[in-house]
Parts: structure tokens; sequence; C-alpha cells
């Protein structure tokens, strides 16, 4: 029995020592968040000082059934003291690991793995204050993809968060270690880099556009992304993180807006992006206050002395400013999210007006231009079909124009938008060809039998031999592969005639006519000696 009792005690003993090294992690662990950790500790070496000298009394004396009893139940609580220490310490430990990775995932992008806003704006903080102790630089970049938006939606969701994953994997290996690199929201990204003076900033610019400009495999083609970065510098630009993402921002959405890979801020970029913020407001009012109208350029044949049709050119009455022609508005237009808004504008306008001209005899054409969102939009077909029959408007005579550089993007759901186009009886030309990268052999498959050369060729082809050789060779390979061929920007009588000389099938510029109101092409047509071209 004196056995029994003994070894019961120095097992429990044993079992308090076990969970005195745990009790000691948890003190440790909890001493900065709660100091009731402490009392347990002191317990257990209370009572490890009780057991010892509860062992010296039976090692003493003769144990009777009672210490029997008393052994049993010390054991009994050492080991409830050590698993209670011990699953108390495997709690607190899931407790934190799961606070690390809720830490984590709150500071990190899910997506791409890097960190996210909230931790760049701590770290740019932190690196503005390192810099102002050390006197030392430090550069911000913000970076936004071009076309991702064109990528996302035509290619699916999916291959745009492929996309994002790759451009931060590409972008991990060019940064240096100190340097962070973060997921500032969408498809923008943010790059702190401490200690960089203006020029190696630049200098990592360019090599961040050369690194993501590289072409990414998907769905089989080689599709490719470009890349705007503003740069504000600490302490140039800014003393604090709120205005240095502020100017890096506008910097970006200038370099976005001038299409070049970066722009370094300057003061006067901030009064341009604020006069951009308030002409989208102003424009958002225009389309609700009826303040935009058309304006119609004649496109005529020049060798069968026929007008072919008007292009509809788009105008902004603007109260104060007075009017403002589509390159002053269109590019907002872009940034605000209006461009399919101006679309349908434009369309329900310019058909009500080919309806009027029907209805007064005169059956004229009518073209319309196109963005690129127009051709990744699906419904865009019906759309067009409904304005066609609101305003009873023969399909042949609408023609809706699409620049060079739209059908390289998602070709296939542009050619899938088009060919639906086509099967209504609608037109397709392609707009400002030669500025963009199509290759001869899509374009002959393009379902498109217009093609218009950009007026930047034709404009001073007369004076300038590369221009006239361009635009030759471009008249003949285009009538090769069975398109018509429309000149823009004819100027002058010269041009006119050298054209006329090349073969070329319709000519638009001022020196044919300038844009004009509705009435004022009824009453140019009815002075002029063009008829009009019926339905082929």
């Amino acid at each position: 029995m004196k056995f029994i009792a003994i070894s019961m005690v120095v097992m429990g003993i044993s079992f308090l020592l076990l969970s005195l090294v745990p009790t000691q992690q948890i003190c440790q662990r909890q001493n900065q968040r709660d100091k009731g950790w402490k009392w347990p500790c002191g317990l257990v070496l209370f009572f490890l000082v009780g057991y010892c000298l509860y062992l010296t009394i039976l090692l003493n004396a003769t144990p009777t059934t009672q210490d029997l009893i008393i052994a049993s139940i010390l054991l009994s609580g050492s080991v409830f003291v050590m698993l209670v220490v011990r699953l108390s310490l495997v709690s607190i430990c899931r407790i934190e690991q799961q606070a690390k990775r809720e830490l984590h995932r709150a500071l990190h992008d899910e997506l791409t793995g890097l960190p996210n806003r909230m931790l760049m704006e701590e770290r740019l903080d932190h690196g503005i204050r390192v810099c102002k102790r050390q006197q030392e630089p430090l550069a911000l970049l913000l970076m936004d993809l071009v076309r991702f938006k064109e990528i996302n939606d035509s290619l699916g969701h999916s291959y745009g968060d492929y996309l994002l994953q790759e451009v931060a994997q590409r972008m991990r290996v060019v940064v240096r270690e100190p340097d962070t690199l973060a997921r500032f929201g969408g498809d923008k990204f943010g790059l702190i880099l401490p200690a960089t003076p203006l020029s190696q900033a630049v200098m990592i610019s360019q090599k961040i556009s050369e690194t993501v400009e590289k072409p990414f495999m998907m769905k089989g083609h080689n599709v490719t992304v470009g890349i705007s970065i503003g740069v504000a510098m600490y302490p140039e630009h800014g003393m604090d993180s709120e205005t240095l993402v502020l100017y890096a921002n506008t910097a970006m959405y200038d370099a976005k807006r001038n299409d070049v890979i970066y722009t370094v801020f300057k003061p006067e970029l901030d009064r341009t992006t604020f006069h951009c913020l308030v002409m989208i407001g102003e424009l958002r009012d225009a389309l609700q206050q009826d303040q935009m109208f058309l304006e119609y350029q004649p496109k005529v044949s020049i060798q069968k002395g026929e007008l072919v049709g008007v292009e509809a050119l788009l105008r902004w009455q603007h109260p104060q400013k007075g009017l403002i022609l589509p390159d002053g508005f269109i590019s907002l237009a872009e940034q605000a999210g209006l461009v399919r808004c101006l679309t349908s504008l434009v369309l329900d306008k310019a058909l009500e007006q080919c309806s009027l001209w029907q209805q007064a005899g005169l059956p004229i054409s009518v073209s319309v231009n196109l963005s690129i969102k127009n051709l990744h939009d699906l419904d865009f077909p019906d759309e067009v079909k409904k304005i066609l029959t609101k305003w009873s408007v023969d399909p042949r005579n609408l023609t809706l124009e699409i620049t060079e550089s739209c059908i390289v993007v998602n070709r296939e759901r542009v050619v899938s938008v088009v060919k639906e186009l086509e099967k209504s009886g609608i037109r397709m030309s392609i707009d400002d060809f030669g500025t963009g990268y199509s290759s001869i052999s899509y374009l002959k498959n393009f379902p498109a039998r217009e093609v218009k050369i950009d007026k930047s060729f034709v404009t001073d082809m007369v004076h300038n031999q590369d221009n006239a050789v361009i635009v030759k060779s471009t008249i003949d390979m285009l009538h090769n592969i069975g398109n018509k061929v429309v000149a823009e920007g004819v100027e002058d009588e010269e041009t006119l005639a050298l054209l006329t000389e090349l073969g070329c099938d319709v000519l638009q510029g001022f020196h044919v006519c300038r844009p004009l109101s509705p009435s004022q092409i009824t009453e140019w047509f009815q002075a002029s000696s063009w008829c009009l071209k019926g339905n082929d």
C-alpha cells in the first residue's frame, strides 16, 4: 500500500513538472495582454511544493487507506492540471495562428498575394518617416493596366484574374527586396521605392513596362497589355502619404490619357485632373439636357458623281464653353464609362434624321462610329435593330465604322458581334486604316467591304512622297482583296485629283464639304451636281 501511494504521488509530481513548461509558455505569450496567467504558473509551483511535502510524510510514516485515497486524488489533480494547461496552450496557438491568418488576409490581396492598399499606405507612412530621418528621397509609383478591361470583359473574369496574377508575378521579379509592391485595387498596382531618386524611379518604370508588355498566352493566342505609370516623389511633391498617393494617381491618369509609359507629377497636372472631373460631370449633364447634336459630312464618289452617304459627327454645345468637338470629350467619356450612352444617342439621332430624309425623298445613308465597348457587347446588335425598327430605316442605309485597332483585341468576340450586325443588312466599314496592327489575311476575312485610309496619310500626300506611295499601295492592295476604299482628309484640289488618279473609290474631307447641319446638307445636295447612290 505504501509503495502504491508513493508511486501515485511521484507520478503526480511528474505530471505537474510536465505542465510547468507549457504554463510558462502561456505566461510568456500572454504577458503583454493578460497578467492573470501568472497566477496558474504560481499555483503549479505551489502544488509541487505541497506534493513534495506529502511525499516526505508518506516516506516517514505507515500509510493508511486514507493516505491511498489522497494520493489517488493528487494524481488525478495533477493529470487534470497537465491536460488543462496543454490544451490551453494548443488553443492559444490556434487562436494566434488564426489571428495571423486574418491579419494577413486583411492586409494582403487574396488573388495575387501582394500587400493591399491598407498595408501599402502603412508602409508608405513608415517609409516617409525613415526617409525623413535619413534625409533620403522616396518614390511612389501607381500603375494601371491598359486594355485590361477589354480582355476581362471579352474573355471572362477567370482569365482576367489569371492575367493579374501573371502581371504581379512579373513585377515581383523586377522590384528590389526593400521595395513594397502592392495591389492598389482592380487592375491598379502600387510600388514604394525607399531611398530612390527620380532618375532611378524612371528607370524602374521603364523596366516594369518592358516586363509587363511581353505577350501572355491565353486561349491559344498571344494577348498583350500595356501599363500607365504615375510617379510622385518625397519630399519634392509631397510630405505625407495622402498627398503622394493623390499626385501619383493624377500622374498615372495623365500617362494613360497621353498613351505614354510614365508621367512624373507636375503641379499643372493637378489642375488638369480637376478640370477633367468637372468636364465629366458636365458631360453627364449634357446627355440629360440635350446639349449633344449631330453634324453630317458627305462622302462622295468622284468617278461616279454620286453622294454615297454622310458620316454622323457628334458635337457638344456647352452652355459656357461653346461648341466642343469629339476630341475634347470622347476620352473623358471613355474614362467615365459613358461611351455606350453616347453611341446609343448618336444612333438614335442619326437614324431619326435618316428617316426624315427618306420621307423627303432623299434616301441618304448614314455612317456612325463605334467604340470597342460596343463590339464587345453581345446585346449591341439587338439594340441597333430596335433603333432601326423605331425609325423604320432600311438597314442598308446604316454603315457602322470601327477603328482598325478595335478588331485586334479579342477578334473572335468582335467578329461574332459584327457578323450578327451584318446578318441584319447593316454595312461595316474599317476606319483609320493604317494606324493599327491588323494583318492582311485577317482583313481579307473580316466582314467589312469598306476601308477608310487614315487622314494622316492623305492630308499631306501631295507634298510627301512616302505618304503618296503608302496611299497608292493601300488602294491597290484593298482593291485586290475586294474592298472599297474611302480617303479621309481631302483638303484641296490637288489631293482630290491625285486620289482620283490613283483610283480611290470615295472621298471625304473639307474640300468636298465641311460637316453640316441636316438642313444645310439638304440645301448643299440640292444645289450640287451629285446624284444619290441607290442601294445595291
